[in-house]
């Protein structure tokens, strides 16, 4: 028999050995493993895939679906998939995305095992959706020689850890088993956070065991994280979802065929037609990548908004290696936009850092704008022993100012006290030409001791959100990168909703009731007021002088013209794309009048 337990807070609960068959997925699966055994107690396969949600909600992507179509050739003993499983959002509008999800994996011949997501679960009512119609979200089953135990790192109420029932409740199921090999499996990567606070008190509970690997996804890339304390650790989360990633540095769709003989266990990393070492990206080579990245580039440029520039910049190349560092660096102008010298071989000593000094001309204003100029440079001597191409744009940021508020400032939608606040243009678009008779936008901020305001009026020719919680990007809305923090602010058919994805020491992915809001639309026109409290910007402190980076991004869906997708308008560019880095205007804090 294969012994399954579950996870109920705030105690933990043993479930019976048997799960009735049709009661959800994961039961179904469990229940054909009980009769699928394999030929060889100790010798079998399983498929790891995580991540395989799509980007609009009840689309799958098509390169999960042929990923099954290939499982089926491999025939694994079962699919592991370790969550993001659907796109998610407010649980009233889950219906279709779980039925297609169930639809597709419905052509697994392996049994399909998944694995609790963020996108999956955001609170109760989509938790509660998940348990009754998937599964439970912590289980344990037995299979041949290896013990497989399944984590949820969405509980509610837990930023970024597990809690301590969770964590007892492990210790429990790895003291009751005798298997040769036991795996772990969850969906956010705690293990390649922060070590000590996130991870350690779970790690402790290994001691004694043996547990082979660690597999995590969350990430939309594949990395081996090595081995730690006999343990390896593994990201994996290329199962479909948009990939923003380099693919030197694992951003590529993939899936794992882990193979286990006796207590050996290994795996490739499989594209679609494709098959991969496990060592495709290390750690340790990403790590050598973003050393040389982080080392070599110009210092912050701060350019006042719109405003001409002349002077001189400095590029350092710090060298991280004990021997000279020599290559030639070649920059990429755009029209208007002059740095002289434009080509240069550089010469860093073992260990050091050089300065390269360059002048830097943009005579017309309406040029001083992105895309900026790029360098590119191929570091041939490095410790994986493959050149490694560094190709990055110069640090421009647009500078601005956010004025003191001259007079109290209500959240109701309008503009009355924003007068001595002139607005910047939301300019940079995606999706679309840029027709303002589809969407313009411009943002304002001020700031008093104890908020930051924020303004965005729109002209919008259709306004369409029918969604809530966290895929209300996925229509009309506005998203607000501050500093460590990401907001999306919305007019939902609930209302209006501010939703926070990230911030420092924050319950990621949660609606935020701090922040006021208020939603005005008349015709085209459509403006988003809102104040953030001190609370919510912190550790950034409201006093004149303090600085901080923003950009805001403008969604925009039109369902009514059939050809016209999801598109948007950015304060800068690159933001809406997915990735982690894309440039933000540095805002300065006004004196108070």
């Amino acid at each position: 028999m294969f012994p399954i337990r579950f996870l109920v807070l705030p105690f933990i609960l043993a479930m019976p050995a048997t799960l009735a068959s049709g009661d959800t997925l994961i039961g179904n699966a469990l229940d054909a493993l009980r009769t699928q055994k394999p030929l060889h107690a100790d010798q079998f396969s399983f498929v790891l895939v995580g991540d395989t949600r799509g980007d609009e909600p009840v689309i799958l992507p098509e390169t999960f679906r042929n990923m099954i179509q290939e499982w089926n050739l491999l025939q694994p003993a079962f699919v592991i998939d370790v969550g993001d499983l659907i796109l998610g959002g407010a649980a009233e509008g889950l219906e279709e995305q779980w039925r297609a999800f169930e639809d597709t994996v419905a052509t697994s011949k392996a049994p399909f095992l998944p694995v609790v997501g963020n996108h999956d679960v955001s609170d109760a009512a989509t938790e509660k959706i998940f348990e009754e119609r998937i599964g439970p979200l912590t289980f344990a089953f037995t299979y041949g020689n290896s013990r497989f135990i399944v984590l949820n790192s969405e509980e509610q109420g837990m930023a970024d850890t597990l809690s301590a029932e969770q964590i007892a409740w492990l210790d429990a199921d790895l003291n009751s088993t005798r298997a040769e090999n036991i795996f772990i499996f969850l969906h956010k990567p705690y293990f390649a956070g922060d070590w000590d606070k996130q991870w350690a008190p779970v790690a402790r509970v290994f001691v004694g065991h043996p547990v082979r690997v660690v597999f995590g996804c969350h990430w939309h890339l594949y990395r081996d994280y090595g081995e730690r304390d006999g343990v390896r650790y593994v990201v994996s989360g290329g199962g479909g979802a948009n990939v923003t990633t380099p693919e030197e540095e694992g951003g590529f769709f993939h899936y794992l065929l882990v193979q286990i003989k006796g207590a050996e266990v290994s795996w490739v990393v499989m594209r679609p037609g494709n098959v991969l070492p496990p060592d495709v990206v290390t750690a340790k080579r990403v790590n050598e990548i973003h050393q040389l990245r982080a080392g070599i580039q110009t210092e912050p440029i701060l350019a006042g908004y719109g405003a001409p520039i002349d002077r001189e910049i400095v590029l350092k190349v710090a060298n991280p290696y004990g021997h000279p560092l020599k290559s030639i660096l070649e920059w990429s102008l755009p029209e208007g936009w002059w740095i002289t010298p434009q080509r240069l071989s550089f010469h860093t000593a073992a260990n050091t850092t050089g300065e390269y000094r360059f002048r830097l001309a943009v005579p017309d204003p309406a040029r001083a704008r992105f895309p900026v100029p790029s360098f590119k440079t191929a570091i041939q001597h490095t410790a994986s022993g493959h050149p490694i191409t560094v190709e990055q744009s110069c640090g421009f940021v647009p500078a601005t100012t956010a004025n003191y508020a001259v007079q109290p400032v209500t959240i109701d939608g309008g503009l009355g006290e924003w007068t001595n606040t002139p607005p910047l243009p939301l300019d940079y678009t995606y999706g679309f030409d840029g027709n303002p008779e589809d969407l313009k936008a411009q943002v304002r901020l001020q700031w008093d001791e104890g908020h930051l305001y924020m303004a965005i009026e729109a002209e919008d020719d259709e306004f369409y959100q029918p969604y809530g919680g966290d895929i209300v990007w996925s229509a009309d809305n506005v998203q607000l990168m501050l500093d460590r923090y990401e907001w999306g602010l919305s007019l939902t058919p609930k209302g209006p909703e501010v939703f926070l994805y990230k911030g420092p020491e924050r319950e990621q992915e949660t609606v935020n009731t701090v922040v006021a809001l208020a939603v005005h639309r008349e015709g085209r026109r459509c403006v988003y007021e809102a104040a953030f409290p001190l609370s919510e910007v912190a550790p950034l402190k409201l006093q004149a002088g303090n600085t901080f980076r923003y950009t805001v991004i403008m969604n925009d869906l039109d369902p009514s013209v059939v050809k016209r997708g999801r598109h948007w308008l950015e304060l800068t560019p690159g933001a809406g794309e997915g990735g982690s880095e894309f440039p933000r205007v540095a805002v300065t804090l006004g004196a108070k009048p």
